[in-house]
Parts: structure tokens; sequence; C-alpha cells
């Protein structure tokens, strides 16, 4: 997600995923702060769910289709259709009600995660600003919702370092996690294998060995073949 003048000059990555917001800010190189919000985008499609009175399915349907973060990047006189379902027929509602629902909570969580920071003594060591991640990052105008609450330059994140091969799939916000992971499983694989390789060719040394060992070694293997 990050180049390194990013973590250099202090950057703040935030993960909006599904359940939670988490955050580390990189400053001189190195992680200086860690944070998890508990709210993510499933909190934004339960309060949809709520606030139009549809199911949690078609909520999500909606975010995804018509959902905007900021909500005066909407037309107020432009409406959206809404499933029918239970004892609602055909209902429209304006899209403006649904940026608004969805603005007001990426707002409550930006400005949670802009606390934390405060409180860490780091606001003033954001000089590259923030990168945003995870599914919710896709959503239009989550960039400049960002950009207005915490007034530092915002990007939209996605893998793409160190990667190769079929990377269109995962060169995604919403892929950053577990690309992530892939890829911190492979180099701690490589270095298991360099460390080994290491200690065939040099004086013989007892490595920890057992059933556990065994079975993490597979897990992992088994892990990344299916990635």
């Amino acid at each position: 997600m990050l180049t390194e003048d990013e973590k250099e000059l202090g950057v703040a990555l935030v993960e909006l995923g599904a359940s939670t917001t988490d955050v580390a800010v990189f400053h001189e190189g190195k992680i200086r702060h860690l944070q998890t919000v508990p709210y993510g985008g499933a909190h934004v499609t339960s309060d949809l769910v709520h606030g139009i009175g549809v199911s949690q399915h078609d909520a999500e349907q909606l975010k995804e289709v018509y959902g905007v973060a900021l909500e005066r990047m909407v037309d107020r006189n432009e409406v959206i259709e809404l499933p029918a379902s239970g004892p609602h027929g055909d209902r429209q509602v304006p899209r403006e009600l649904l940026a608004h629902i969805i603005h007001q909570r990426l707002d409550e969580i930006f400005d949670l995660v802009r606390k934390g920071i405060e409180t860490a003594g780091l606001s003033s060591s954001l000089s590259a600003g923030l990168v945003l991640t995870g599914g919710g990052a896709e959503l239009p105008g989550t960039v400049q919702l960002a950009g207005d609450v915490f007034g530092v330059p915002v990007r939209a994140g996605a893998p793409g370092r160190g990667l190769d091969g079929l990377m269109e799939s995962v060169t995604t916000p919403r892929s950053s996690t577990v690309v992530g992971l892939g890829l911190y499983g492979a180099s701690r694989l490589a270095l298991g294998q360099a460390a080994a390789g290491a200690v065939a060719r040099g004086p013989k040394l007892q490595l920890p060995a057992g059933p556990g060992m065994d079975k993490w070694a597979q897990k992992v293997k088994t892990w990344l073949q299916d990635f």
C-alpha cells in the first residue's frame, strides 16, 4: 500500500474493513501507532437497513450500486427504486438520503480515527497524509470525505508492488488485507527455507520439531497454495 518515502515522512494507513477500521501510523520508517475502531462497512449497511427499511441483502446491494460517501456529490432531484419486500410495494427514495446515511457513519468513523491519532500525539507527523484501503475505500467520495475530516492529502491505496502474474483480480482496495497476508506468509516461508539451507551448509543444529510444527507448516503451505 505504501511507499518507503511515505513511511519515512509520516503516513496513516486506514483500512476500512467490514467489521472494523484498522489504522497504522508510520513515521521515520517505523510503525508509531496502531488503532482499531469497532465500526466498518457492515455498520454502514446496518444503518441503511434501519434508515430506509430494506433487508440486509438489499441494503448491501444499494450501497454497492448507488452508495456515495459524500452527500454533496449527489443530485438532490435523483431518486432510486427500492426493491419490493414484505409489506412494502414498489418504493422510491431520494438518493441523497442514502448518501446522507453513509456520510454520517463514515464521518463518525474518520472522526474516531482522527481523535486516536491526536491522542497518540502524531497529528503533526502525517506529512505524507492518509492512505485509505479496504472495501469502504471504493465508495465514491470516501477519499474526499477523509480529506475534509483530516485536512491532509488523501489517496486510495490498492496492492500492486511486489505482485506479479494475474494481478487484475486483486489490485483493488478491498483485496489489500488478503494480499498482504499472502505476501507475509510467502516471505515467512522463504525465510524459513533460507534458514534451513543455512543450517544444512553450516554446523548441525537442532531445530524445533514435532507434530505441532509440522501441522503449522502444512497449514501455511495449503493456505498459500489456495491463495
